[in-house]
């Protein structure tokens, strides 16, 4: 997986929350911290291809990448 792709950061309007970034696809989502799967709210910032498979491939590649590199911030 390319090392550039994602970025992570603070949410700069709302406290707790964080902000993550497909750099490559141009989805953002928003989170708060230690709450992922509860609070996890998707922006496309593009129009990508009609295609839910790869839109769900496209989230779950982020899921996975914050789960191996930034677990403390995701989970409980």
């Amino acid at each position: 997986m390319n090392n550039d792709r994602f970025i992570l950061q603070k949410s700069q309007n709302k406290a707790g929350y964080w902000v993550c970034s497909d750099t490559i696809n141009n989805i953002v989502c928003i989170f708060k911290e230690k709450e992922f799967n509860e609070t996890q709210e998707f922006t496309l910032l593009d129009d990508i291809p009609a295609n839910p498979q790869k839109l769900a491939e496209l989230v779950n590649d982020m899921g996975k990448w914050l789960r191996d590199n930034h677990y403390k911030i995701i989970l409980p």
